[in-house]
Parts: C-alpha cells; sequence; structure tokens
C-alpha cells in the first residue's frame, strides 16, 4: 500500500495534465486484478497484481516485474460474479526502482465475453 501512496502523491501533482490528455475520469480502486499475457500456441501466462487505477478506457497496476509484451487481457473481480474481462494494451511500463516494482498503464481495446 506504501507504493500505492507513493505513486498516488506523485500523479497528483501532475493531475492537469493527465487531465488534459485522457479521454476518461481515473478513479483510484485498490485491488487485485487478474492479468494473462498471451502464448501462441500454449495456454496464457496468468497471475495476479495490484491495481491502482481505473476509467471506463483504462487501468493502472503495479506488479514486482516487467513484462514484454504489449497485448495482455485484463479480468476485474466483480463481487457475486465472474471476472469481467478486457483486452489491453501496455502504454506505460516504468519502474519503481526504490522498491523493486513496475508502475503499468493499460488502455482497454475490448471487452471480452
Amino acid at each position: 500500500m506504501r507504493i500505492l501512496d507513493t505513486l498516488d502523491r506523485s500523479e497528483s501533482r501532475l493531475i492537469d495534465h493527465y487531465t488534459q490528455i485522457r479521454n476518461h475520469k481515473r478513479a483510484s480502486c485498490r485491488k487485485v486484478i487478474n492479468i494473462r499475457i498471451p502464448v501462441p500456441g500454449g495456454q496464457p501466462e496468468a497471475f495476479s497484481v495490484y491495481m491502482r487505477d481505473v476509467s471506463a478506457s483504462g487501468a493502472g497496476f503495479i506488479y514486482p516485474g516487467e513484462f514484454h509484451t504489449t497485448d495482455i487481457m485484463v479480468g476485474i473481480p466483480i463481487p457475486g460474479k465472474d471476472d469481467t474481462w478486457f483486452q489491453g494494451k501496455v502504454v506505460r511500463c516504468k519502474e519503481f526502482m526504490q522498491e523493486g516494482f513496475w508502475d503499468f498503464g493499460v488502455k482497454f481495446t475490448d471487452r471480452l465475453v
């Protein structure tokens, strides 16, 4: 949570800039979500991450490592229902060096059934 708080503070300083370039307002949302990375000819690589914010067009999350693909699937848990899955493109991947975590931003490209 400390890492998420630090990222929120640093982003709050740039809120005016981000507001101008984003199409949808972001809401802080701290929960575990699921990520799947497609593997050609095999089962997708699956793991969980901590989401930090979400909007109608994307989400931000942190993960203790880097992955080298831009195409991912994001599963957001909905209480009492199945996860809602989105196809997405990684548009931000930045190392948070002091903590050994990576900050990712994903743009949703499609809602999956």
